[in-house]
């Protein structure tokens, strides 16, 4: 298919200036031609200066992802000449795609950001009737967010063909206009659920689209004599079939370094299971083919599963491929989800990007969910005791246990600071929960996914009070992370119009603090319980002679993952009753 674009962008900001002097158009080499038919920038006055052929350039896309992805994706860039406030940019280009991603099928979408401005946005569309097609329209989805776009329009549909369409086409036509729009909010999910959209696919429905990528991805998952030789040695003494899952997922995951070349259609189809293998590396769509191909070798059928790695948790009437970005793995006889390319995530546990998303079973066609985060298995346990000094200066440890999602990130987070200056480490952390002093951590192997991840800290903290002497102060926190006095100082906002991403939050703090013999006590903290709306939390002080002992929990499970402004009210309402609790003192003298 070809299409020709046509585009007018008026700079209204020094952003602007900045931003879009430089515009680029990608493709893939091997797959589709571009050609700027012309350009050239518009002066207030109405003065055109054509961009000189000199200053249209094609250029190889350079490395992203720092440095993991190889490709033969090129862009054509121009480079507009005199640009200031109030200028207009023009451009209009050919893209011809000669060859089709997916043979005899037909993709496209435009999704209409609530971010910019559009004055005025016309497609058309022009089919052969031997092709069946499916177009849609969608506008923005929720009225306090129609509201905030005043203006908003969407017209069209299908109309009369043109004589100059070839004879029997079906053609459409559609006019969108957006003339107001909104800064992003904290937290939103990802446009694609919510924003307005038209689309055309020629395929029937979302599993089509997967049974698609099934027949491309499929004969290169065959395991060969090496790979059917290394998966039986690995699982050798396995005695379950989970077991032997979690061998061969760990084993990829950790010696299958992710690098991404896509050549042709290499952003849908993975390179051979026995060249992955040989070369140690690939992308996610390798991962899956080389795992599946292990899998196969010890009797285990497993099946590529089309995700959103990201913030998207919806997938739009047509399958259009936006917003699937990932694939990760499906063991039906399970019913268990894998995603080797998470190298820190330990089977049975997805990451946050992973979770509670729509997924295509490649194998069957199967449209399906992955789970979402749960108490049972996210959540993280801080242990602390600390003895106060005569001088008012802290001494103490933490015992910090983590699970699920919650392990994830830690085991990621501290294999990157390895090499690292501890001190750094410290001096951030002691930072972040308003204190001072010194300290170090001891932990186990982040790649070690077959054991309880803790993180062990040793912390001698600044004064905290002015002792001997009348003094108040709050608990301290020392080296501990993930801390219900850090998420209470997370202010929602209740005026927000776009859906937000609300995650599970599971925290439990025991903190067990001794005061100096000659320091009295005059009064601790009050318990604190606080039930509604899908946010528990509690709190209890208890004071034994000189031992201050301190239990604190919070649970916030809205029973979803994708929540509205009601949810953010809820949530700001519990934070301030928290966070009051948690900043509540202990006065001695």
């Amino acid at each position: 298919h070809r299409y020709q674009l046509e585009r007018l962008i008026r700079i209204d900001t020094p952003q602007g200036v900045d931003n879009e002097g430089e515009q680029r158009f990608g493709y893939v080499g091997s797959l589709e031609s571009v050609e700027i038919l012309e350009a050239y920038t518009e002066t207030p006055e109405g003065k055109r200066i054509p961009v000189p052929a000199d200053q249209i350039r094609t250029q190889d896309v350079s490395d992203d992802d720092d440095g993991r992805i190889f490709s033969d994706r090129k862009q054509k860039i121009v480079i507009y000449p005199q640009l200031a406030i109030g200028t207009k940019l023009y451009v209009r280009l050919d893209n011809h795609q000669h060859t089709p991603y997916f043979p005899g099928h037909f993709l496209f979408d435009e999704f209409f950001s609530p971010r910019l401005p559009v004055l005025d946005y016309r497609l058309v569309l022009v089919h052969d009737p031997k092709i069946a097609v499916k177009v849609v329209a969608k506008p923005h989805q929720g009225q306090a967010l129609l509201k905030k776009l005043q203006g908003f329009e969407m017209t069209g549909g299908q109309v009369p063909a043109h004589s100059e369409d070839p004879q029997g086409s079906i053609r459409y036509e559609f006019q969108v206009k957006q003339p107001t729009a909104m800064a992003r909010e904290r937290a939103e999910v990802e446009s694609t659920d919510f924003a307005a959209w038209i689309g055309a696919t020629s395929f029937p429905d979302w599993g089509a689209l997967g049974k698609a990528y099934q027949a491309r991805s499929r004969p290169h998952s065959e395991p060969d004599e090496a790979i059917r030789t290394l998966a039986l040695s690995l699982t050798a003494t396995a005695t379950t079939t989970k077991d032997k899952v979690r061998i061969l997922h760990d084993w990829v995951a950790q010696h299958i370094r992710y690098l991404g070349v896509y050549v042709g259609a290499g952003g849908f189809v993975p390179r051979k299971a026995s060249e992955i293998l040989s070369t140690r590396y690939g992308d996610c769509k390798d991962h899956v083919a080389l795992l599946e191909a292990m899998l196969h070798a010890v009797g285990i059928d497993s099946s590529p599963a089309l995700i959103n790695l990201g913030d998207a948790y919806r997938l739009p009437e047509l399958a259009i491929s936006n917003p699937i970005n990932h694939v990760i793995t499906y063991i039906p006889s399970l019913d268990l989800y894998v995603d080797s390319t998470a190298q820190f995530a330990a089977v049975g546990t997805l990451p946050t990007g992973d979770s509670d998303k729509p997924v295509i079973i490649t194998a069957t066609g199967e449209l399906k969910r992955t789970p979402r985060q749960a108490p049972t298995r996210d959540g993280v346990r801080v242990s602390s005791r600390m003895s106060m000094l005569a001088d008012g200066r802290i001494k103490g440890q933490s015992a910090m246990h983590y699970r699920g999602t919650y392990a994830i990130d830690s085991r990621q987070a501290w294999h990157d600071r390895q090499h690292k200056d501890p001190q750094n480490t410290v001096d951030w952390m002691l930072n972040r929960n308003k204190e001072s002093g010194t300290g170090h951590f001891t932990y186990g192997n982040p790649l070690d996914l077959n054991t309880e991840w803790v993180v062990n800290s040793f912390y001698e903290l600044d004064e905290i009070a002015n002792v001997p002497g009348q003094s108040a102060f709050t608990l301290p926190y020392g080296l501990t992370m993930a801390t219900i006095f850090h998420t209470s100082a997370y202010r929602q906002l209740t005026d927000r119009v776009t859906p937000f991403k609300c995650d599970l939050y599971n925290i439990e703090e025991t903190t067990e603090l001794k005061l100096p013999a000659k320091v009295a006590i005059d009064r601790i903290p009050t318990d604190a319980f606080y039930n509604e709306g899908g946010i528990h939390y509690s709190a209890s002080y208890t004071r034994k002679g000189q031992v201050l002992r301190v239990s604190r929990r919070l649970l916030i499970d809205f029973g979803k993952t994708v929540c509205d402004q009601a949810d953010a009210k809820l949530w700001e309402k519990a934070r301030l009753a928290i966070r009051r609790n948690v900043r509540s003192q202990v006065f001695v003298r």
